[in-house]
């Protein structure tokens, strides 16, 4: 608990958390929707600027866990960003059937959920190789995962 106390990781997760709620109280909901909106934008666009360098490095070796975190990283924020973008250009032409009907929502979805699986590799890949141990725990994971999906799928695929 000691440690905890002096964590600034910590102590930004409860101010970040702190200030929303303090501003909330404040600000109307469609007014939290936008500053929350606008501070993504603004900090995947600095995460994007600060990881790319790295993620491409990362892309091109490839091969050991930092790469695939790295590129876990640099590909959320990258998919992070581009749904801003898509939904403010959504909002610009007032929600217009065909952009809410394409296929980009979709599919920056579907890149997330890639994203994440990097995320679950990253702590065990070694020179490309993944040791038995940690492909059968990713293997119960990636089962979860595709029950939870499953089971969301059919849920909202029920008429």
């Amino acid at each position: 608990m000691k440690r905890l106390k002096s964590s600034i990781a910590a102590w930004s997760a409860v101010g970040a958390a702190s200030a929303y709620w303090l501003f909330d109280f404040f600000l109307s909901h469609d007014q939290m929707v936008e500053i929350s909106s606008d501070l993504v934008l603004g900090a995947t666009t600095a995460g994007l600027i600060r990881y790319t360098r790295d993620a491409g490095r990362s892309l091109r070796d490839g091969r050991e866990g930092p790469d695939f975190l790295i590129v876990a990283i640099w590909s959320t924020l990258a998919i992070l960003w581009t749904h801003r973008i898509y939904a403010i250009t959504l909002d610009a032409y007032d929600r217009p059937q065909a952009l809410v009907e394409s296929p980009v929502g979709s599919f920056i979805v579907w890149m997330l959920a890639w994203a994440c699986l990097m995320f679950l590799i990253a702590p065990d890949a070694e020179n490309g190789h993944i040791p038995a141990k940690s492909r059968f725990l990713i293997g119960i994971a990636f089962f979860i995962a595709g029950l939870v999906s499953g089971v969301t799928i059919a849920i909202s695929l029920t008429p």
